[in-house]
């Protein structure tokens, strides 16, 4: 079990966090960017496709470049950057260099999040809006009466846009005009919560541990649906299943619910990564240790 002590200093933290950005620089340099990369690739070929047609607008290039793709990425962005936080643990010598190391392990697990979840999360926006200016330099000077290049985009709505469907919902009377707003918290919980599973994932399996959280993600999900499924057959009625579903959605529960939901999530897999780092050590790589 690892003994380091638990507390925290503000001139350990920020030491801690130079050296891990120092130490990591490059890796951190590159990841940032490739999601420019690939974000001004889709911006540039969204405006491509979209803007053949001369009657559009800033909203309706919003719209068919969806915000939501863009919220899309950040997220798989979020799970690969969160599965390198604890990548030292993946070796006898790196484990030997973070635990030996004058910090605190509370300060260490701090820095892990500020670095490779909120750092993450800010960078991407800053490469969001970045790669949309290059997209407009890129093809202002093509402009014409039949090919459109419209303005920035605020792509910091990009979460919150994933939530206008249930307002157009609210004004036929569907949701409560609350929901819209609920859904965009819920995302951007999702989000950090989103960065907390994969972060657990990092400690629990530092190699190659993207790919083994996502697949015990979706094997636990398969297992439910298969209890569910025949559960559901014998004990369901489609129609009165289908008449809640609708009730819950239209009462506005089904926002309130995500919302709670998500923010149980996020303290869960914070909480656990927490724990189980605590319980690391220099010798053994097994999470029950």
């Amino acid at each position: 079990m690892n003994t380091v002590n638990q507390t925290f200093n503000w001139s350990r933290f920020t030491a801690t966090l130079r050296k891990e950005v120092i130490e990591n620089k490059r890796s951190i340099i590159f990841t940032i960017i490739c999601i420019y990369g690939l974000l001004t690739m889709i911006m540039i070929i969204g405006n491509l496709v979209s803007g053949m047609d001369g009657d559009i607008t800033n909203e309706i290039f919003a719209e068919k470049l969806p915000q939501q793709i863009v919220g899309g990425i950040l997220s798989f962005a979020i799970c690969i950057a969160a599965s390198m936080a604890f990548k030292n643990l993946t070796t006898k010598g790196g484990r030997t260099n973070l635990f030996t190391s004058p910090s605190s392990t509370l300060e260490k697990y701090l820095v892990n999040i500020l670095i490779y979840v909120v750092g993450t999360i800010v960078a991407f926006f800053i490469c969001a809006q970045l790669a949309d200016l290059t997209r407009i330099a890129a093809l202002w000077f093509f402009r014409s009466n039949s090919f459109i290049v419209p303005g920035p985009i605020n792509f910091l709505n990009a979460p919150t846009a994933m939530a206008t469907k249930f307002d157009q919902l609210s004004e036929l009377g569907l949701t409560s005009k609350n929901t819209a707003v609920l859904m965009g918290v819920s995302m951007w919980i999702g989000f950090i919560a989103n960065g907390g599973l994969y972060l657990l994932g990092s400690v629990i399996w530092p190699r190659l541990s993207v790919l083994k959280t996502f697949a015990a993600v979706y094997a636990i999900e398969f297992v439910l649906i298969l209890i569910a499924l025949p559960l559901f057959a014998i004990f369901g009625d489609v129609d009165q299943f289908g008449q809640w579903v609708l009730d819950f959605i239209v009462g506005g529960k089904f926002s309130i619910t995500m919302l709670i939901w998500t923010i149980v999530q996020a303290i869960l897999f914070y909480s656990l990564a927490w724990y189980l780092f605590k319980r690391k050590d220099v010798i053994s790589l097994k999470w029950w240790k």
